[in-house]
């Protein structure tokens, strides 16, 4: 007589068949939100590398423009000894460009015959950004560095007499100066900002001149930051 084995299932394994929709939304609704993290981290990774490229390359420009422009205005009224050049140091900015403070030109001579010549000014660059271009001479100025906002050139002016101490009595805008020959150094301020944009949260608003009171908003939400130099024209002193 062959007996027949039959198999039921148990209540619990009757159970286990499968998910239901509902566990299946709150897996969807949790793995939803462990995407939104994983995005909103990676977009605040980004945005904080942005930022710190930004900065590096504000800051290298904005040295790298001030040492360029002290190397050169420390030499002006320099010749060595015996050199018969007549040089005029410092430029009246006035006489050669529209542009008025934002430009300071100076020469001396090396070989004490003939006058080398250096300008900084600011213009258009090549991206439509406002750089600091250097002009050697009478060749056309080059694009110098990228990003440079607006520059305001001070000179400090002595006015000690009978003789001069070579000490700046005031610092003053070139419309200032009424002797050229009385200038004994010259402040230099640079207001950079990143040529990439939305770099910050808002446009940030700066005073420059720093300690002028004047404000300058930088537009695009970029990166804005000034810096300043004082140079000495050790040339003028005997």
């Amino acid at each position: 007589m062959n007996s027949i084995c039959q198999y039921s299932a148990t209540p619990n394994q009757q159970r286990q068949s499968g998910l239901s929709l509902v566990e299946m939304l709150v897996a969807l609704v949790i793995s939803l939100f462990l995407i939104a993290g994983v995005i909103q981290l990676f977009i605040g990774s980004k945005q904080t590398y942005r930022f710190h490229d930004a900065l590096s390359r504000v800051q290298e420009n904005g040295r790298f423009a001030l040492e360029a422009m002290a190397r050169d205005i420390r030499m002006a009224g320099y010749q060595p000894v015996g050199g018969t050049a007549t040089i005029t140091a410092i430029k009246d900015p006035r006489t050669n460009l529209s542009t008025g403070t934002d430009q300071v030109s100076v020469a001396w001579s090396n070989d004490g015959v003939n006058t080398v010549t250096r300008t900084y000014s600011l213009a258009a660059g090549a991206s439509g950004k406002s750089s600091l271009f250097l002009q050697r001479g009478t060749d056309p100025a080059q694009e110098l560095v990228e990003g440079v906002e607006q520059m305001q050139i001070r000179y400090g002016v002595d006015t000690t007499t009978p003789n001069l101490d070579y000490v700046p009595d005031s610092y003053v805008a070139a419309s200032g100066v009424g002797d050229w020959s009385q200038v004994v150094s010259v402040r230099i301020d640079l207001l950079l900002a990143s040529v990439e944009q939305n770099i910050v949260t808002t446009n940030q608003t700066v005073m420059f001149p720093p300690g002028s009171g004047t404000s300058v908003t930088v537009s695009n939400r970029r990166l804005p930051q000034i810096f300043s130099a004082t140079v000495g024209l050790r040339n003028r002193v005997p």
